[in-house]
């Protein structure tokens, strides 16, 4: 069956989301760090959505949804329901998740309407910066996250490369 030009799918997600990296570490490097967190985590969400849609045949045939809104967590759900993580090892399995849920908690979709100002002050909130904490500042958070989002992908690149292409 040919191909709809139209169709995103997988190769639309990976190269999406290799580009918002990109994106995030220039923004890093720029200092901005808003937009650099925003665009780390949306590069996950991409790599994520590119190895579902890469995995369920009803996916890409149309014929079920990939309707998970913005949520890491559920995406990282799909990816283990499909079987994906099993070709992982325990231990980079168990740092894929922690990876995700971390990221999963500082990132939302509206992040990408808010300030600078506004996200470093929920970050402290949240306490993933500040005195006796890790990360004395938001540029070292920033910078951690940026290198969680980073690992992320490179573990969802790895399981694409393993993972075998189910076309319709």
């Amino acid at each position: 069956m040919a191909k709809n030009k139209d169709t995103f799918g997988f190769e639309n997600y990976r190269a999406g989301g290799m580009e918002r990296l990109g994106e995030a570490g220039l923004l890093l490097r720029a200092q901005n760090f808003a937009g650099s967190i925003y665009l780390a985590g949306r590069a996950v969400e991409g790599l994520l959505r590119a190895l579902v849609w890469r995995s369920d045949l009803e996916i890409q045939q149309g014929r079920k949804s990939l309707d998970t809104g913005h949520d890491l967590r559920d995406l990282l759900t799909l990816v283990a329901n499909l079987g994906l993580l099993k070709q992982t090892a325990q231990g980079q399995r168990d740092e894929l998740e922690t990876r995700v849920q971390r990221v999963a908690r500082l990132w939302y979709n509206n992040m990408r309407f808010a300030s600078s100002k506004f996200v470093e002050s929920r970050w402290r909130d949240a306490r993933e910066f500040g005195a006796g904490r890790a990360y004395k500042t938001f540029k070292q958070a920033a910078s951690a996250y940026y290198d969680d989002c980073s690992a992320i992908i490179k573990n969802c690149e790895v399981l694409c490369e393993r993972t075998s292409w189910k076309r319709y």
